[in-house]
């Protein structure tokens, strides 16, 4: 029995009316068990059954590592950003990282840097969103999974409650509706972070969040809490889950939609494309200790 999962997810944004530099992180993970178990930056994802992503500004690709036929296999794609508020006078630099594997399970990643100073414009954009209209609470059982899955591990770290907003619902709808694998965070004046993904369908919404953007990352984040500009060499492996409990974070939209045939991925069959819109946007460099705070002891939640 073959099964696969695949999985992708950006967090991007703007935050101040001064340029920023924004550092996109585009990784793959290819794990096999024998058990069964801002401008928006364009980026083309080849097939995920070749555990490679592509930039189109620079690539740094590495092979994936070939599954056992009598194996289940799960392949996860992921991206995420990092915003860095910089003079206009300061110039790109990239990042890269390497492959890791373990002993049962195989793990093959492919991943990219790219640097573009961001427009004032996305930074005016950035005051509009944060004022998005909001519900308090969930008006469907898509919404509500979309809040506990975030809400619960908010409040282990600390932190209140994210609320739904129909403004970043709505900016979300209109790039899953293009049903064309890549992010755009300029859609209505954007100013918002983003974490988009495939291969969940809506029903199981709290999976992405809570399983494969919390839950797989928390470990990855730079010890002990508290540091206000943490190493950002493994960020690839834990900027989703900063996103999620990040404290000023106060409102998240999110739109699921089955794409018959989903740009950038080559897949035969109908897949579930995510997007998840955040504001204000996270990941924001020099501000990390008083936003990701140390989780308590509450037991481990898996949807």
């Amino acid at each position: 029995m073959r099964s696969t999962l695949l999985l992708a997810a950006l967090a991007a944004g703007c935050v101040n009316a001064f340029e920023k530099r924004i550092y996109v992180t585009d990784w793959t993970t290819v794990t096999v068990t024998k058990t069964v178990t801002a401008p928006a930056v364009t980026e083309t994802v080849q097939p995920a059954q070749q555990a490679q992503i592509q930039n189109t500004v620079t690539t740094t690709t590495q092979p994936a590592v070939a599954a056992a036929a009598e194996t289940d296999s799960s392949e996860l794609a992921k991206k995420s950003t990092v915003v860095v508020p910089i003079s206009s006078t300061t110039q790109a630099a990239a990042v890269a990282a390497d492959t890791a594997a373990a002993a049962t399970s195989y793990f093959s990643t492919a991943w990219t840097s790219t640097v573009e100073a961001a427009s004032s414009t996305l930074a005016v954009a950035t005051s509009s969103a944060s004022s998005a209209a909001s519900t308090a609470s969930a008006t469907n059982s898509y919404q509500s999974a979309v809040l506990y899955n975030h809400n619960i591990h908010r409040s282990n770290h600390s932190v209140s409650s994210v609320e739904w907003s129909a403004d970043l619902e709505a900016s979300a709808q209109v790039l899953a509706s293009r049903c064309v694998y890549q992010h755009d965070t300029s859609i209505n004046g954007g100013g918002y972070g983003q974490n988009i993904g495939y291969g969940v369908e809506a029903g199981e919404v709290g999976v992405m969040i809570t399983n494969l953007m919390y839950n797989d990352e928390i470990e990855f984040f730079p010890t002990p809490y508290g540091a206000s500009a943490p190493s950002m060499t493994d960020f690839d492996k834990w900027g989703h889950f900063s996103q999620i409990v990040w404290k000023a974070t106060t409102h998240v939209g999110c739109a699921t939609v089955t794409c018959n045939s989903l740009g950038n991925v080559d897949s035969s069959s109908a897949l579930p494309f995510t997007v998840c819109n955040y504001s204000p946007v996270g990941n924001v460099d020099g501000q990390y200790g008083e936003n990701v705070l140390a989780p308590g002891t509450a037991g481990t939640y898996t949807a």
